[in-house]
């Protein structure tokens, strides 16, 4: 009686020790999915480009550089010095008086974007004061463009140091997590384990991301700002890089799950087989 006490104690023990790092697990899977994700958008040239779309937007570039090039022209004819800084444009851009002359409108768009967008990314978007070092920004940080101005900041150099660091931490928490699962799992029940941890990350994940991209199309439509449009427009665009790989993830974790059932269906049936040849040689033996 004693035994069958200690015995029924160990298996819940186990269980309860399956259900606690299971649930850790998937919560360590998914925040580090979630940095993953962040790490990947803070790339050097992942978060460049997007800066450089969102530069053109909030700059008017197009608009603006008729003006630009017919001011520079007088700034190359008034001036002797070796180098001329872009007018015009709130992110001081030099150049050589010889760059300046030769270069092309598409190439002094590129070239212009290309430079506020990588300054905007090592220094942070204070870059944009520093054409005119006495003009002020007041936003309010709850309204939509101050959330604007919160996610362009996140693109930056020192983001995407420190998203580094914490992918090492819940890295290793996960690794952790994971050997716990596979020690309070018997048998092949470890690979449907381990797949129903993944999936259990990965699908909430992967609805959060699809109500974000949904938030930006819809806040997008209402909002009568074109140039908050387009901003908001670009936040869309990049949701799709997340979207894509919580996709993956639910695919991988759900092929995980079905090779563990499958694994666990044939250790059940040569269990069972065994079992089966044991019983048939005790009878032959009577």
């Amino acid at each position: 009686m004693k035994d069958t006490g200690l015995a029924f104690g160990a298996m819940l023990l186990r269980a309860a020790l399956q259900w606690l790092s299971g649930i850790l697990l998937a919560l360590f899977l998914m925040a580090l999915f979630l940095v993953v994700n962040a790490y990947q958008l803070t790339e050097a040239v992942t978060a460049q480009r997007i800066l450089a779309r969102a530069v053109a937007t909030i700059t008017e570039i197009d608009a603006l550089l008729p003006a630009i090039r017919t001011d520079l022209a007088e700034t190359i004819q008034s001036g002797d010095s070796p180098t001329v800084t872009v007018p015009l444009f709130p992110v001081p851009v030099e150049m050589t008086r010889e760059e300046a002359t030769a270069i092309s409108t598409p190439e002094l768009r590129s070239r212009l974007l290309d430079t506020a967008a990588e300054r905007a990314y090592h220094e942070g978007m204070s870059v944009f004061a520093l054409g005119d070092p006495q003009a002020k920004q007041h936003i309010d940080p709850l309204s939509p463009e101050g959330g604007v101005k919160r996610g362009l900041g996140f693109l930056s150099d020192n983001t995407h140091s420190a998203l580094l660091i914490a992918i090492w931490v819940l890295g290793g928490l996960s690794v952790v997590m994971g050997a716990l699962v596979l020690l309070s799992t018997k048998g092949m029940g470890r690979v449907t384990a381990l797949g129903a941890c993944l999936l259990g990350a990965a699908v909430p994940s992967l609805v959060v991301a699809v109500g974000i991209r949904w938030g930006f199309r819809s806040s997008a439509e209402d909002q009568d700002d074109y140039l908050l449009v387009q901003l908001l427009s670009l936040g869309n665009d990049a949701v799709w890089l997340p979207l894509r790989n919580y996709t993956i993830l639910c695919l991988l974790g759900l092929g995980v799950v079905m090779v563990g059932l499958t694994l666990v269906l044939l250790e059940t049936r040569q269990r069972t087989m065994r079992s089966a040849a044991g019983v048939d040689n005790g009878g032959g033996g009577k």
